[in-house]
Parts: structure tokens; C-alpha cells; sequence
């Protein structure tokens, strides 16, 4: 709503021009990377005058390299497990070994798949405890302390601010497309005040908080089943009874 693009029409001309000096200086000949509803869209974000250069806020924008599989060491995330605006970590993520030099992704870094139709931007705060590596699809953004809410930034490149920059700085054709840190980087950021970052940043802490508890309560149901086959009914509803009261 603060931006004015809940009822924007991008404009989409059946063509346009543009000189072989902004293609130059641009470092790019498809036309995708011009379409005049990616200029309209920067002109609006400029206009509100809070708005920057993503890689001004960040102290980390890199991709994740091949893992090391390993049957020990970190959960490895790769582009399947970044969806719906969260990030999947759970018995099905591989684990791999981490080298000295290893890019760990942290609480609270934002990740964003690199690679891939239907796949490619799509981006997801990390809420999860403990760390995990990224493989070479995912890069992982860090922002500078203070000076974006990552939860908020998350959201907004998901939104259709920032998934209209996606398709303006993708690179590639047929499927092999590809999102490069040094492009991500260039994304123009809308800084929204610090209440509204924050209330964001509540309401998705708080969906996140209700599906770990859901995850964890559905595990003890499977295991309150296993422990009424192998040992007694009675026995089953003290363990739920103590799960129960460990989590309140």
C-alpha cells in the first residue's frame, strides 16, 4: 500500500526502444532486462525516497558451494527446501561435512534460490537455531546489523517489488537461467519504517513459532502410538502429558 502498487498496472507495450548505450552499460542485449515495467517500478521505489542498493545493506551476498555429503555433520539446503516464504530443515535435508572455509547459513541470514524455473528467486528468512551449509543453488544474504530487519527483507523480495527485479536481472534462456549474487546485489531495496519491518517481522516469527510446535506435536503423537502398541495405553498419555508440558 505505501509504495502504490496494489493497484498498479505495469505498463506492456508490444514494443520499445532502447540505445545501444544503456544496453552497453548495462552489460546486457536481452530485451527482458529493459521491459518499461521495470522502470516504472524503480522510478516508484526512488520517489519514495527509501530506497537503496540491496548490497548496501549487506555484509554477506554469496552462493553456497557443492556439499561434502556426509552421513554426520550440517543439514545441507538447497533450493527444493527454500518455498513459501520459509525454510525447510528436517529429516529429509542430507547432512554434509563443513571444510574451515565453509559459507554456514546463520540465524536470521535470508536465502534466496539462484537457479531454475519456478524455483529461481524465490526467498525465505532462516529462523532455525542451528546451522546449515547451502549448496551451489541458494545464495545466502546477510544483512548488516541494524540495518534491515531480515524477516522484513525476506518478505519484501518475495513480494512483487522484488520478484520484478528477479525477472529483470535473471540471466540465461530455455530453463538454464540463472540469478548471480552481483546482480542481486543491484536489486533496489524499499526501507519501510522501523514499526512496519518490525510487525512483519512478528507475524512471521509467530507462523513460523505455531508450525515447529504443530511439526513437534504431530511427532509425538506417531511416538505416543508406538509407545501404546509396545507398552500400555496408560504409558502412551503420560509421555503426551510430558511433551505437553515441556512445551508450555
Amino acid at each position: 500500500m505505501a509504495l502504490g502498487l496494489a493497484d498498479w498496472q505495469p505498463p506492456q507495450p508490444l514494443s520499445y526502444v532502447r540505445s545501444s548505450r544503456d544496453a552497453f552499460a548495462a552489460g546486457r542485449l536481452d530485451a527482458e532486462h529493459f521491459k518499461p515495467s521495470c522502470d516504472e517500478l524503480e522510478a516508484r521505489l526512488r520517489a519514495t525516497g527509501r530506497s537503496c542498493a540491496l548490497q548496501t545493506l549487506l555484509t554477506v551476498n554469496e552462493r553456497g558451494a557443492q556439499p561434502d555429503y556426509a552421513d554426520q555433520g550440517l543439514p545441507v539446503v538447497n533450493s527444493k527446501h527454500v518455498v513459501n516464504g520459509e525454510v525447510r530443515l528436517d529429516a529429509e535435508n542430507r547432512t554434509a561435512s563443513s571444510g574451515k572455509r565453509a559459507l554456514t547459513i546463520r540465524h536470521g541470514d535470508v536465502l534466496m534460490n539462484g537457479t531454475g524455473v519456478g524455483t529461481i528467486g524465490r526467498t525465505a528468512p532462516y529462523l532455525h537455531a542451528t546451522e546449515a551449509l547451502p549448496d551451489n543453488h541458494v545464495t545466502v544474504l546477510r544483512p548488516k546489523p541494524g540495518a534491515i530487519d531480515p524477516v522484513y527483507l525476506s518478505v519484501y523480495l518475495n513480494s512483487r517489488a522484488g520478484q520484478s527485479q528477479v525477472e529483470k536481472w535473471l540471466r540465461g534462456s530455455s530453463g538454464q537461467i540463472e540469478l548471480y549474487p552481483n546482480d542481486i546485489a543491484r536489486f533496489l531495496v524499499w526501507q519501510a519504517p522501523e514499526h512496519v519491518q518490525q510487525a512483519i517481522r512478528q507475524s512471521v516469527e509467530a507462523a513460523f513459532a505455531a508450525k515447529q510446535c504443530a511439526a513437534a506435536l504431530l511427532d509425538a503423537a506417531k511416538r505416543a502410538v508406538e509407545i501404546a502398541i509396545e507398552e500400555s495405553e496408560a504409558a502412551a498419555l503420560e509421555y503426551l502429558q510430558a511433551v505437553q508440558a515441556e512445551m508450555a
